[in-house]
Order: structure tokens, then sequence, then C-alpha cells
């Protein structure tokens, strides 16, 4: 995963999205949040539990902000 801070991916928002990579956007050294390319997830082939199971995978290995942006 790609780290960048907000400053650059306001920047750089463009070419970022076209790198299609997995980025984490650091405010004040923290995470604020993640761009993951819907292409990398493939959707379109997943059920629902599939794609539970996947969120919950990544909420486990992610911060606090993931989880309450999940309870949302």
């Amino acid at each position: 995963m790609r780290y960048v801070t907000m400053t650059e991916f306001k920047q750089q928002t463009s070419r970022i999205l076209d790198d299609k990579k997995p980025t984490a956007i650091l405010r004040s050294g923290k995470i604020e949040g993640y761009y993951i390319p819907a292409e990398s997830l493939d959707f379109d082939t997943m059920d629902d539990a599939r794609v539970q199971e996947l969120t919950r995978t990544v909420l486990d290995q992610r911060s606090e902000a993931l989880q309450y942006l999940a309870n949302r």
C-alpha cells in the first residue's frame, strides 16, 4: 500500500487514481482514509457474504476510523 499526504492527494488526484494502487491518505501523520480501486475488488463476481467477509477482514486489520465508518 502506498501512503500520501492529504496535500499530495489534493494536488495529484488524477495521477494517484490513474496508478490504480491502494492508497492510504494521511492527515497530520494519521490515516484519514483509503482509496482502493474498484476493479481490484471485483464486486461483480462476489456475493453479499463474500463482500461482508472481506469487509470484516479489512476492518480487523485497519484503524478505528474504518470501524466507525462501517457502523454508520
